[in-house]
């Protein structure tokens, strides 16, 4: 593959695999508060928010990495250099 593709290949890998990440923290977001309140690092009364707020960050990081795929796609399809 020329260097372009490579490389608009690799900017692709690099947000599917941070898509799944976040995906994955998404998913054990609220264990690890529940951890975090049994370990003593968030008191118990304020777990709900910290739920709430970190949901919301990794909402808006999903959101960001999204509009950035989605932007690349429409780049390589207009045949534009990154």
């Amino acid at each position: 593959f020329p260097p372009r593709l490579r490389q608009e290949g690799r900017r692709l890998g690099l947000l599917i695999l941070g898509h799944l990440t976040i995906f994955l923290l998404a998913l054990g977001h609220d264990e690890i508060v529940a951890e975090c309140v049994d370990n003593g690092m968030i008191a118990a009364h304020r777990a709900e928010s910290v739920e709430l707020v970190i949901g919301l960050g990794l909402f808006l990081c999903w959101s960001v990495l999204t509009i950035a795929m989605v932007r690349l796609i429409d780049r390589a399809r207009a045949g534009e250099p990154g």
